[in-house]
């Protein structure tokens, strides 16, 4: 290993404390070590050696915890989801019938969960390169629930007739969640340096395009 890449893994290390277990503190190692190897080589070059000697355990302990190699990753992969979405649903203000401070808050809730979670994030893109059909099958249903009951909470109990008579409401959301999407996206590609000026440029770009849609969709 280069010196810089001890650094770098060092460094992520410290930053991480993603599995806090004090009941089973080589289990939590175990986890930690794990995430680093596949958020950095992905599932197929990631290496049970690896994981057991920077965990500090045998492997046979590693396999007493998680009966295979595939298991292990789809539990993280799991955890890493339900962690961004548990983050989601205890910052968003969901007292606040309005949808599009709904919108805001969640968009903005779900990339700083992100930023705090790089490596949860490189675990997710990993996810592209695998080529078990039944750990495919099995990440596309989780994805989909979690889409799918994320949705329906946000979009629960809003006050709707804030929106003008004359309007589609479901149309004017698909518009609203287009732009933010883009917004999003393209923030993400042209930001190389991800600091607080950087978020708070755009939060002020999501609430310039929501003010516009306030003013063109509300009454």
């Amino acid at each position: 290993m280069y010196l810089t890449d001890f650094f770098i893994k060092f460094e992520r290390v410290i930053q991480m404390s993603e599995f806090t277990n004090t009941d089973d503190a080589r289990r939590s190692r175990i986890l930690e070590a794990s995430l680093i190897e596949f958020a950095d080589k992905g599932y197929k070059k990631a290496s049970t050696n690896t994981i057991v000697r920077e965990a500090n355990v045998s492997k046979g302990l590693l396999f007493h915890y998680f009966i295979s190699k595939k298991e292990l990753y789809l539990h993280l992969y799991k955890h890493a989801r339900n962690s961004i979405t548990t983050e989601l649903y205890e910052k968003v203000n969901f007292a606040d019938r309005d949808v599009l401070n709904r919108m805001k808050q969640s968009t903005l809730v779900k990339i700083e969960s992100y930023l705090r979670h790089p490596l949860f994030v490189e675990l997710f893109e990993t996810a592209s390169d695998l080529q078990d059909p039944d750990m495919i099958q099995e990440i596309i249903a989780l994805n989909h629930k979690i889409t799918e009951e994320t949705y329906e909470k946000l979009f629960s109990n809003i006050d709707y007739y804030a929106f003008g008579d004359t309007l589609n409401v479901d149309r004017c959301l698909d518009v609203v969640r287009w732009t933010i999407a883009k917004i999003s996206a393209d923030w993400k590609n042209s930001s190389s340096n991800l600091d607080k000026e950087a978020f708070d440029n755009l939060e002020m770009d999501i609430v310039h395009y929501l003010d516009l849609f306030r003013e063109a969709f509300y009454r």
